[in-house]
């Protein structure tokens, strides 16, 4: 059959749960490693989508007032005058918001290039509330602007050293900075560089930038530095459920990836933050004590102003909310991070899932193919719950697309190599019914499940019995090997030569065998085909007996006996008991004429309707015979054959024997 000629070692591997499981692991995990090889970057941005649609699930009721938003809107421009507005009109605004009694002022907004206005500006910035202006870097190295004059780079970092730029810091080839014209001793300033990843959102930002050997912070490292006072410094980690690097600025931890980046947390939702358009704040249309004690974060998300970029809240929206949610992640100590013990996050989880999916196949009364997608889904629901609970409540950023990946992968192995498995025990099971019963009737016993109805159909079909005669004398005073022996090539030959001939041994019993053409298989010209197969059998059967005779013991001999009409073929008895038999007066009439054979002394006698469809040349009619529990004369025909003189030899001694014991 499909795996008769299967290597050992393969049929070892295929019928073994345990070989094809563990087979089905190794290859999940090879693939995995394979992607995290070759594909590193593609992985890492899928891990990154998938993880930035966990933030949908963060309290939508929450409102941030700490950090109140000032909009240079489109309702601003239509009131006050296209964007970029003339830096006076900006002073109007930073003096409008100190009004309010805000305590800090951090302005999204780049004032690169002096005009005129600028002592207004610079004044305004001076006076109030302490205020951080923005610079912005280049990391491309292709992009080599330098327009400006940068300020705010750090002293000393702690473990980094005095002028010296902490491990992982990017590096910067040309930047936008402040004109000079606005600046002022102490004026706080800070970068606003995005990381841009690879389908175009901001995750990302550069805590610190390193330009010629100087650190220069991010925008919401200047505004902590600008409101506390303190100078920020670089401090590795060492807890496994930390980051591997902080970044301290006073009371507050900013921490950072090996690249030196802050992840930008997008738990509060935008309706979540208070925004007013700065046209309001001019006019004085401000609700009273809203802003008293914030931190005021002006910028423009104004046609025109150049500053929408795409967040994982979806749409392109303006850079300020990028540091809005910086902002407030800082002030409550949520920015996200990847705990050390990280790294070993792939490995557990996907242990976890690959026991999971291993102990779902042993539940009982389900199948591989329910059990196994349904665990799955299961362990990617348990690594997605886990990776969102973590980034809501504790803040750690753990991939689950690799977990997610394996799973999947484990999973679809894991069912092929049941299936395979399952498919290769059924094969074994069909080649071993097909050696006890016929190939069709092993095939709807394998394939089919248990009945108690009569599974059986009516077939014209022609029906030959075959019996090894004198046997039953023979086995007396022998081995039972030997007599087995003999049995073994009496089967073994009868059975090959039907087979050659389109016919099925359906029954093997004691010392004889009944096969029958166009029963289980399909045969066209049954009757010729049995005859065909009488005389061959005949030929080789006779010539591969054991050569003995003596006067207790007659030769072995064949005689076979063969009728075509209508049969009932199939299966009989109750669900717990089934035999396969084949019924019917054809049945009988081919065994009576076999038993016939032995009275005759022709081995082989064909019924007439067998006579009548194969129309054989050699047939000699014998007469008209009543055969035993039959009602009706049926005329009977011999196939003459050839007898050698070995043959012959032994039958004249037999008989000599019988006479002299006469």
């Amino acid at each position: 059959m499909a795996h008769s000629s299967s290597a050992p070692w393969l049929s070892r591997i295929l019928l073994s749960a345990m070989r094809m499981r563990a087979l089905a692991l190794a290859l999940a995990l090879l693939v995995v490693l394979v992607l995290q090889t070759t594909m590193a970057p593609w992985l890492s941005s899928w891990n990154d989508r998938l993880s930035s649609r966990t933030w949908s699930l963060a309290d939508s009721q929450t409102q941030e007032r700490r950090v109140v938003v000032i909009d240079i809107d489109e309702k601003s421009v239509q009131a006050l005058g296209p964007w970029p507005w003339p830096r006076d009109r900006v002073a109007q605004l930073l003096q409008a918001i100190d009004q309010q009694g805000v305590s800090l002022k951090v302005v999204d907004i780049l004032f690169d290039g002096a005009q005129a206005q600028d002592p207004a500006l610079k004044q305004a910035l001076q006076n109030g509330a302490p205020s951080v202006i923005a610079q912005l870097f280049a990391l491309n190295p292709q992009h080599t602007v330098q327009t400006g004059t940068l300020s705010g780079a750090l002293g000393a970092m702690g473990a980094a050293g005095a002028g010296a730029c902490p491990p992982g810091t990017p590096n910067a080839f040309g930047y936008m900075a402040p004109a000079a014209s606005v600046l002022q001793a102490g004026q706080g300033v800070g970068h606003i560089t995005p990381v841009i990843d690879p389908d175009g959102t901001i995750r990302r930002v550069p805590a610190l930038i390193c330009h010629q050997g100087q650190t220069y912070p991010a925008l919401v490292v200047s505004a902590l530095a600008a409101a506390t006072g303190a100078q920020p410094q670089w401090r590795p980690e060492s807890q496994l459920s930390g980051p591997q690097q902080t970044l301290q600025v006073g009371s507050f931890k900013l921490p950072i990836d090996p690249q030196g980046q802050l992840l930008v947390s997008y738990q509060t939702p935008r309706a979540g933050f208070i925004s007013l358009s700065a046209s309001d704040v001019l006019a004085g249309r401000v609700p009273a004590q809203l802003l008293q004690g914030a931190w005021a974060l002006i910028g423009s998300t104004a046609m025109g102003a150049g500053d929408a970029v795409p967040t994982p809240q979806g749409g392109a929206v303006g850079g300020i909310e990028v540091h809005a949610q910086l902002l407030a992640a800082a002030l409550d100590e949520r920015t996200p991070y990847a705990p050390q013990w990280a790294t070993f996050w792939p490995w557990v989880s996907g242990a976890i899932s690959a026991l999971l999916l291993l102990l779902a196949l042993r539940v009982p009364r389900l199948g591989a193919a329910v059990a196994v997608p349904a665990m799955a889904l299961i362990s990617a629901a348990l690594v997605w719950g886990a990776h969102s609970y973590l980034l809501l409540a504790q803040h750690q950023l753990l991939a689950w697309g690799t977990p997610l990946m394996f799973i999947a992968v484990f999973a679809v192995n894991l069912l092929v190599a049941e299936m395979l498995r399952v498919r290769f025990e059924r094969e074994r099971l069909y080649q071993n019914l097909a050696s006890y019963l016929p190939e069709g009737a092993a095939r709807k016993v394998a394939f089919a499940g248990p009945t108690a109805q009569v599974m059986a159909q009516r077939q014209q079909a022609t029906v030959m019995f075959v019996d090894l005669r004198n046997f039953s004398a023979y086995c007396e005073g022998r081995t039972p090997e030997e007599s087995a022996t003999v049995l073994h090539i009496f089967y073994t030959t009868v059975d090959r030569i039907v087979s050659q001939h389109g016919g099925v041994v359906e029954q093997m019993v004691g010392d004889g065998l009944m096969a029958v053409w166009n029963g289980s298989s399909p045969c066209p010209d049954h009757a010729q085909k049995a005859v065909g197969a009488a005389e061959e059998i005949w030929r080789e059967g006779v010539a591969q007996l054991p050569k003995v005779a003596s006067r207790k013991t007659p030769p072995l001999d064949l005689g076979i006996g063969i009728e075509s009409g209508d049969i009932m073929i199939g299966s009989f008895g109750p669900a717990q008991r089934r035999v396969h038999a084949v019924l019917g007066e054809t049945v009988t009439i081919a065994s009576r004429l076999e038993n016939l054979t032995a009275e005759l002394a022709y081995p082989i006698l064909l019924g007439p309707e067998v006579v009548r469809l194969a129309q054989p040349a050699k047939a000699q009619a014998l007469g008209d015979f009543l055969l035993a529990g039959l009602t009706q004369p049926r005329k009977i025909h011999s196939l003459p054959v050839q007898y050698g003189p070995a043959h012959l030899h032994l039958v004249y001694s037999a008989e000599q024997d019988q006479a002299l014991v006469g």
